[in-house]
């Protein structure tokens, strides 16, 4: 299904996937990063959602083999009107998801902790069209992350095009 964006390919191999994880991904676009996850589970499941319903359906075509064989799952909801499991998530993440810097509605911070598992991780990736707002994309996520209680790291990397690869990590307790 055509090249696999390097930025998602980062994101997955970040996160170690294993093979009884169970992951939400926040806004899933055409579904590459599913497929990549799915390829790395055998008893767990990846459940991705998007704001845009034309943007599931997409996602669901590509992974229909995933959906099928019950790997994947794919809801048409924004975070704050999703069904979604307390606790239910051993990762969680985003990729290119202007929330975590731009700023978000009340609460959905604390929605996304409450989808954690214990010693559940969000990954918060980016990669920045310019590498000179990477560092303030960071910072701003970082920010947002500790303000919420959780404990930060970040990851970086340069692509091959030379534009830097980014990721804070957050953990609660």
């Amino acid at each position: 299904m055509g090249v696999t964006p390097e930025r998602q390919q980062w994101a997955v191999d970040t996160m170690a996937i294993g093979p009884r994880d169970r992951v939400l991904e926040i806004g899933c676009g055409h579904g590459i990063a599913v497929s990549l996850i799915c390829e790395r589970l055998t008893t767990g499941q990846v459940t991705a959602i998007d704001r845009s319903a034309s943007m599931v359906r997409l996602a669901s075509q590509r992974n229909a083999n995933h959906i099928a064989a019950g790997r994947a799952e794919f809801v048409a909801a924004d975070l704050d009107a999703a069904d979604l499991p307390s606790g239910g998530f051993d990762k969680v993440f985003a990729v290119n998801v202007s929330l975590f810097w731009l700023g978000t509605g009340p609460g959905q911070i604390e929605r996304v902790k409450s989808l954690l598992a214990h010693q559940g991780t969000l990954y918060v990736f980016h990669e920045p069209p310019k590498p000179s707002i990477a560092k303030t994309i960071l910072d701003k996520a970082e920010a947002t992350l500790k303000g919420h209680g959780f404990t930060t790291a970040r990851h970086r990397a340069t692509g091959r095009r030379g534009l830097p690869l980014t990721c804070v990590t957050g953990r609660v307790g």
